[in-house]
């Protein structure tokens, strides 16, 4: 349902002509959980957020965000410590000698040398360090787009779920404030015999009924305040305030296989999980090598820069490294390397069918909502139209109090039936984003 169609419903509440104190307490009502209405009507308060400022926020201060940029920070050093190894190692070593002669006379010298030396070959080993390390940085660096989605996506839900909660309080608001008019009208006019005293019975327990939803209905308002201060990482406020949503997502529904193809593409997960292969196959080839003789070649070089007692040295060394016997430790190293290396191809082709059954079911629950708002839209308008005919015949005297609560009771429910589906669209829209592997808004990146 659009603007004009929710404004266009206010009208016709508007134009219903009854009792005097019925029509302004129904219609109050009615326009009150009218969602256009609502949105036109209530504008952002002073402090009120945006979702992307609630975005932007959570991005920033969210304890997951904050705890994967201390990862990919770690797997930075980590790589750097790696590439270290293709740069000579310099050090300075300051040495004292204390000679003793055979009449008991002792000498003190001191010397400082400067070393500098270079592994040139190590047999591969090096190699495999540095891109596990490499490999290691990227899935860190993926996991934490990923975990900047979730969050996103997270606090979207939540910031549509307040807003949901408040609508529906609207309504039930809405619903007492209706059935206290109902009873006042209808001990109005059997105390001047229009009416019958029991018919104020049906009317009470609607009217208890309606106060007992009121109540779950705010306390779902703070529950659902809570839970999207916690996903934002922002503390407990009883001032906190979120800005209504305006307009509907921007998001345009492609074909399916369009959105598979950018979940593939895009899914930061998917770039994790192949990033984990790539370094177990490094830890493989290390493992392996450690099976076999291995040839290392280093060089040194040695500078006395003080004192004596030290000579000037330059050399390279060629070796065969092989550990003869070790109990078994390097096969089962790499048994071990192996089994960790299929695991990860494994988890790899699971990933991609877990993106691919993700977006299918964000596909199915976007399409599905997107229908649910056109019939829930349906349904109002039919309830509202069934609504104004009983309230007619009551005002006439036609119609009986339990017609007019039951027109009632539906055309309350088609309302909260309406805010459910629009809200339930723009979390279908949040979900969408989110399996495809883009951020939600209040980020461009």
């Amino acid at each position: 349902m659009n603007d004009n169609q929710h404004y266009q419903t206010c009208a016709r509440y508007k134009a219903v002509s009854c009792h005097a104190i019925y029509k302004a307490v129904a219609i109050a009502a009615l326009t009150a959980v009218s969602a256009g209405c609502i949105w036109a009507e209530n504008a952002p308060n002073d402090g009120a957020l945006s979702l992307k400022e609630c975005i932007n926020y959570a991005l920033t201060h969210n304890i997951s965000v904050r705890t994967s940029q201390y990862d990919a920070t770690v797997a930075r050093s980590r790589v750097d410590s790696a590439n270290s190894d293709y740069y000579p190692q310099i050090s300075v070593q300051n040495t004292t000698f204390n000679v003793a002669s055979n009449g008991g006379n002792s000498q003190q010298s001191t010397g400082t040398t400067l070393s500098v030396s270079q592994n040139l070959y190590d047999g591969g080993l090096r190699e495999n360090r540095v891109d596990s390390a490499k490999y290691g940085l990227l899935r860190t660096t993926a996991s934490l787009s990923r975990t900047r989605q979730s969050v996103a996506y997270t606090v979207s839900r939540a910031y549509y779920n307040l807003l949901r909660a408040r609508h529906l309080a609207d309504v039930a608001k809405s619903n007492v404030t209706y059935n206290e008019g109902l009873r006042a009208q209808v001990l109005a006019r059997s105390a001047v015999g229009d009416a019958a005293m029991v018919d104020s019975l049906p009317v009470d327990a609607q009217l208890a009924s309606a106060r007992v939803s009121l109540l779950s209905a705010q306390n779902a308002v703070r529950t659902a305040a809570v839970q999207l201060q916690s996903a934002m990482g922002i503390s407990l406020r009883s001032d906190f305030d979120v800005q209504e949503i305006t307009a509907e997502p921007t998001i345009q529904t492609a074909a399916l296989e369009e959105y598979r193809k950018t979940a593939l593409a895009l899914r930061p997960d998917l770039q994790a999980n192949n990033a984990a292969t790539g370094a177990a196959r490094s830890s493989s080839r290390s493992a392996k090598i450690a099976l076999f003789p291995r040839p290392t070649v280093t060089a040194g070089y040695d500078q006395q820069v003080t004192g004596s007692g030290g000579a000037n040295d330059s050399r390279i060394v060629g070796a065969i490294v092989f550990n003869v016997f070790d109990g078994g430790a390097n096969r089962a190293a790499y048994r071990e390397a192996k089994a960790n290396q299929a695991s990860a191809e494994a988890q790899e082709q699971q990933g991609k069918q877990d993106v691919l059954t993700d977006v299918e079911e964000a596909y199915l629950e976007l399409s599905n909502t997107k229908e649910r708002m056109t019939a829930t839209a349906a349904s109002l308008a039919a309830a509202t139209k069934n609504y104004q005919v009983q309230q007619e015949r009551y005002s006439q005297g036609v119609g009986t109090t339990l017609d007019l609560l039951n027109a009632e009771v539906q055309a309350v429910t088609a309302q909260s039936d309406d805010v459910q589906a629009r809200y339930d669209y723009y979390t279908a829209c949040a979900q969408m984003t989110y399996a495809v592997g883009k951020i939600g808004e209040g980020n461009e990146k």
